[in-house]
């Protein structure tokens, strides 16, 4: 297939998300937790990464962009979020060879404990003295292999599991990727549809579905020279209203790297408060040695908080 084509075919494929574009659902999805990203480096450069190849974050944005990876690599994230919540996550790539990788990921997010409470007749909040919790996991694979060339594809299957109090819910979904490796090596262009699948197990005897964040996402990144590296994203969940990522990263030392970025949903987070400026912005640092790489990211929500999320890799 010719670069001309796999190109028509990617500006086809973000057509569809943007054809989403405006959604009068957004908001109403279940398993959101789907769309939560483990990963410092993103997260430094707003999580612009549909369009890079060789990387393990490729497990939760673009299954392709797992190849071109020499070594297997073995990462953990911790992310600590607003309102008091946390999660973190293992990765593990196995290159079975040039042509075919191998992924595992294990995912966890718990809310901490939350207010018990019950609205009276007057449409009031009472606070009934109790708590509960609220969590989910996520087990996932992911395979990718190299057609040709110029062209990488890839899947990851995942299963999550819902708990809020004593009900639980549990949803299998697939994601599918394709990165487009043009003439041009300091260019990548990848395509994504993250989320496609189906709810296996219900909140309660009805068995109301709480629907899926299917989503549609493309980008590009490019080598502006040896040191800098930038990228765009565009994607489109389901019950959320298209987004653009900008992300770039500078190599400022052999050891040292900095990132920034900004997500245009930003105002999804403006409450009205001293810090909704900073909403959507992005900033991190990664520090690599010997083996080992440790990745630090930061982004802002107004005055919600931020969220912090601390990277470990290790090659091998």
């Amino acid at each position: 297939m010719s670069s001309r084509k796999i190109l028509s075919l990617s500006l086809l494929l973000l057509l569809c998300s943007m054809v989403w574009g405006v959604n009068e659902n957004a908001g109403t999805t279940g398993f959101n937790n789907l769309q939560v990203i483990y990963s410092a480096r993103a997260m430094g450069m707003a999580r612009a990464m549909t369009g890079f190849s060789g990387v393990i974050e490729g497990m939760q944005f673009n299954p392709a962009s797992v190849l071109q990876i020499e070594d297997k690599l073995l990462s953990s994230t911790f992310s600590s979020y607003v309102v008091g919540s946390n999660g973190g996550a293992l990765h593990f790539l196995y290159p079975k060879n040039e042509n075919v990788t191998y992924g595992v990921m294990l995912h966890y997010l718990n809310f901490g404990q939350i207010d018990r409470t019950e609205v009276t007749t007057g449409n009031e909040y009472l606070d009934l003295g109790e708590t509960f919790g609220a969590s989910n996991i996520m087990f996932g694979l992911t395979a990718a292999r190299m057609i040709n060339p110029s062209i990488d594809l890839g899947v990851s299957l995942k299963a999550i599991y819902d708990q809020i109090d004593t009900y639980s819910a549990a949803a299998v979904v697939l994601d599918g990727g394709l990165v487009h490796h043009p003439e041009n090596d300091k260019i990548q262009v990848g395509v994504s549809v993250r989320n496609l699948g189906t709810q296996v197990a219900y909140y309660t005897e009805d068995k109301y579905k709480e629907g899926l964040p299917l989503t549609f996402a493309a980008g590009i990144s490019y080598q502006l020279n040896p040191a800098v590296l930038a990228a765009i994203d565009i994607s489109k969940p389901k019950a959320s209203n298209l987004s653009v990522k900008f992300g770039a990263e500078g190599q400022v030392h052999p050891m040292l790297k900095v990132r920034a970025g900004y997500n245009t949903n930003s105002g999804d987070w403006r409450t009205g408060g001293d810090w909704d400026w900073s909403s959507g912005f992005t900033f991190g640092a990664g520090f690599n040695w010997k083996n080992y790489v440790l990745d630090y990211g930061i982004a802002s929500y107004g005055n919600l908080g931020f969220v912090n999320q601390l990277t470990l890799q290790y090659q091998f």
